[in-house]
């Protein structure tokens, strides 16, 4: 068996782990500002240098925020902070293409659930809204892209979990472009198909 020699770690190192485990075990809190270089490294016994080390790799990480004139905080996290960057060279390839609306469906399935649970009026408005105008696209042969992204859209922002959303949008994103050109083609070719997906969206999400 081949084993690897363990590395001591640097003095900067240390000095983050710590600050990065008490960030996790909550004993600094997002927003709060934690303690001076100088007062840090006078807890630590460490020189002022492997303090500044050890702040700048936990800024890094996205753990702490450096705010010049002001002092260091522990980071405030939302949504946004997500990053789930789906090339759109991808929809090139029709499996990987098919992959991404999988990951949506496997997405909103989990949303489902608690938007039957905090949807608002307004949800269920927006959505028969978005159904009717899917419904008469069929018809009166209008693109019902845009109104479908906003179908999704709306079910993500009822289930009331904004890490979720953001998931969602990020994928609905990629494959926007793709959902308004194929309902523009079936408009024109298979009527008999956006029918069939209209009614999917009637069972995805029922507002009656």
């Amino acid at each position: 068996m081949h084993y690897k020699k363990v590395k001591p770690k640097k003095l900067y190192e240390q000095v983050a782990d710590i600050i990065e485990q008490q960030i996790i075990s909550e004993q600094l809190h997002p927003g709060e500002k934690i303690e001076s270089v100088e007062q840090l490294a006078k807890h630590f016994d460490v020189g002022r240098s492997a303090v500044r080390e050890a702040l700048t790799s936990l800024q890094a990480k996205g753990m702490l925020e450096i705010r010049h004139g002001e002092g260091t905080f522990v980071r405030n996290y939302s949504a946004e902070d997500i990053q789930f960057h789906i090339p759109s060279s991808l929809l090139f390839d029709k499996q990987q293409t098919k992959n991404i609306f999988e990951i949506r469906k496997i997405l909103e399935l989990g949303l489902i659930e608690n938007a039957a649970n905090y949807r608002t009026e307004t949800h269920i408005n927006t959505l028969r809204e978005t159904l009717h105008d899917m419904e008469q696209s069929v018809y009166e042969a209008n693109i019902s892209g845009e109104a479908d992204i906003l179908f999704h859209r709306t079910i993500s922002e009822a289930a009331n979990n904004s890490l979720l959303v953001t998931m969602l949008q990020n994928v609905s994103n990629t494959i926007a472009q793709q959902i308004i050109q194929t309902r523009e083609l079936l408009s024109h070719t298979n009527k008999n198909a956006l029918l069939q997906l209209h009614q999917e969206h009637l069972e995805i999400f029922p507002c009656n």
